[in-house]
This record gives structure tokens, C-alpha cells and sequence, in this order.
């Protein structure tokens, strides 16, 4: 998408032009979104976006366009999922997480139930994980869903690569202002906040993968969220664990009282959600509790230590780990 804006200069008695580019680099390059760039494509990205430009009458250089400020940066990695672990489940699971006040949970719930259950957006400030299953998205036709500028050719993918039955856990990491880019970028990148970002700088090696990792590691590690995504098949081997934990730290009436109430609140979180939960608690008490009800995720989520995380929530962390580029072969594959 191409936008170009006019604007007079009174002072220099000139008129300026202002172009604004929204592009996906995977389509850009390969058609679709399933398969990924890789920095090392910089050069060849450069060029095509100068050859499409040229192509409707916009002449511009490649290092005018590495040179171009980022405004917007969604960073995007696929995931395969394999046969034991289900998209929907993992989907739930991480619909129970919170990522702080600026969480919009209407849009979220309006999100999920639009697209019955398909897509989870957590929203805090400008930035905005989004999770959806890549392939039943490709699958939807032109303009709905998330990726609604997909091209004829991807829901084409589906059926000539056998993907039908292929659940790719797609994670968005979207950044929607230039502060909290150069907050994001220039800290992984070791520069000053003030140093502007650029196009071209989008391809250092390792970028990617530091500023997704990160994010999703802030996401999980938050005590609220872990309380959220405990895997257990039994409240009772739940309670036991916590009791245990709080004894070996101390003998005490108190202890135990702690590690009764950290057991409510863990499987009330597990049950609603960490959002929920915090919700209800404000209108019975006043949200300005919110400081200690902090404190007491952090001593039960402390407690509960040791008491894993589903599967699906594992093999995430692990993928984004590895950074492995998706494509259609190995896709195929099921690797």
C-alpha cells in the first residue's frame, strides 16, 4: 500500500510530498505470509520495493528506502504445532493471561467471539500480542481475518502443499508507535533511546528473534501468568505442592495460611483467568488493592514453583528459542 501526502511550506514557498509504505516483506518477496524472510534478504527487499514503486511512476533509491523511519512494526514468527498439541487448547490457555491495566478486554472478548474462538488479542498501551492459527486463517476468504491483504495464491498454499489439516501457532508482536519502537529496537540493539529507526536497521542478525523472545517471555513470566498456565490434572496434587513449598520454607501458622490462600488464588486464576479475577476482586474491594493483590500473585506463583506448564505453552517457548525459518517443505514435513 502506497500513500502519498501533500503539504505546502509557507516559509520555503515550496510544496513537500510525504510517502508512506504498509508492506509485509514475506509477501512481498514470496506471495505469502507462511513462508519467512530471513536479515539476510535485506538487499533483495530493498530492491523489489524500488522495482514496485518504479513500477506505478514512484522513483526511489534503495538507500532512500533503508534510510525511510518505521512508524508502525508488526514482527510476526509461525510456529508448527504437532498433532499432540492442539491450537484451540493452547488458544484457551492463553486467553486466562493478563498483561497489565492497559489489557482491553472487550476488544479482546469481541476479537475471540467474532472469530469463534480463532484469534486472542492482548492489548497494553501501543503494543499488542495477537495469536491465530496461520493456516485456518490463509483458508479465509479475501479481507477477513487477520492477515486481510492475503493473495489468491495463499489460500492456493493450502491445497497444493496437503496443509490442510496443519495447525501453524502464528504470534504477532505489534508495535504502533515510534516511541515504543525505539524503546523496543534500540535497547535489544544496545543505542541510545533517542537514536531514530530505520528501515534498513530492521535487519540485523538476531533482532527478530531478541525482540519476540522477550516479549513472550514477559508475557509468561508475570506471577498472575504463571498461576494462569499451570498444567495440572488434580487440584489436590495442586494444594499438596503449595503446602510443601511453604512448609520447607516456614513452620509457621502463618505459613500455612499463606499457602491456603495462594492455593485459592492459583486455581481461581487457572479457572477465570488473571484478568477476571482481578476484575471481580476491584468491585468487591477497592482497585486501589491492586498493589497487594500483586504481592500475593508473587508469593503464590513463588509456591507454586515447580508445577509445569502445559505442553503447547512449552513448545512455544522452545520454538521461539530455536528460530527456526518456517517454509512450505517443512511444513510438509512436520518438522
Amino acid at each position: 500500500k502506497v500513500e502519498i501526502y501533500e503539504s505546502v511550506d509557507s516559509d520555503a514557498c515550496a510544496v513537500r510530498y510525504e510517502m508512506v509504505l504498509t508492506v509485509s516483506l514475506p509477501k512481498l518477496l514470496a506471495e505469502n505470509s507462511l513462508c519467512e524472510i530471513a536479515p539476510s534478504d535485506r538487499t533483495r527487499i530493498l530492491d523489489t520495493m524500488a522495482e514496485r514503486l518504479a513500477g506505478v511512476g514512484v522513483y526511489v533509491s534503495q538507500a532512500a528506502i533503508a534510510m525511510a523511519s518505521v512508524s508502525v512494526l508488526h514482527l510476526c514468527k509461525n510456529i508448527w504445532l504437532p498433532k499432540s498439541i492442539s491450537f484451540r487448547q493452547l488458544l484457551a490457555e492463553l486467553a486466562h493471561v493478563d498483561i497489565g491495566r492497559a489489557y482491553d478486554t472487550n476488544k479482546d472478548a469481541q476479537a475471540r467471539d467474532k472469530n469463534n474462538g480463532q484469534v486472542l488479542r492482548l492489548y497494553s498501551g501501543t503494543r499488542e500480542w495477537c495469536f491465530y492459527d496461520k493456516i485456518e486463517d490463509m483458508k479465509r476468504p479475501k479481507n477477513k481475518g487477520e492477515g486481510k491483504r492475503r493473495t489468491e495464491y495463499e489460500r492456493e498454499l493450502v491445497e497444493l502443499y496437503g496443509l490442510k489439516d496443519v495447525e501453524v501457532f502464528r504470534y504477532e508482536y505489534r508495535l504502533k508507535k515510534t516511541q515504543t519502537i525505539k524503546s523496543e529496537l534500540n535497547a535489544a540493539l544496545g543505542r541510545p533511546y533517542q537514536t531514530p529507526v530505520l528501515f534498513g536497521d530492521l535487519f540485523a542478525e538476531g533482532l527478530w528473534q531478541s525482540i519476540l523472545l522477550n516479549s513472550w517471555k514477559r508475557l509468561v513470566s508475570r506471577p498472575e501468568n504463571q498461576l494462569a498456565l499451570l498444567s495440572t490434572n488434580s487440584k489436590l496434587d495442586l494444594l499438596m505442592h503449595i503446602l510443601k513449598n511453604a512448609r520447607e520454607k516456614d513452620k509457621s501458622a502463618h505459613s500455612q495460611n499463606q499457602a491456603l490462600w495462594s492455593y485459592g488464588l492459583a486455581t481461581a486464576i487457572k479457572d477465570h483467568g488473571a484478568k477476571t479475577v482481578r476484575k471481580e476482586l476491584g468491585r468487591v474491594w477497592s482497585n486501589k488493592s491492586d498493589e497487594r493483590l500483586d504481592e500475593k500473585m508473587a508469593i503464590a506463583a513463588e509456591l507454586a514453583k515447580g508445577v509445569p506448564v502445559s505442553d503447547g505453552v512449552l513448545h512455544i517457548g522452545r520454538e521461539l528459542e530455536r528460530f527456526e525459518i518456517i517454509t512450505l517443505a517443512s511444513l510438509q514435513k512436520g518438522v
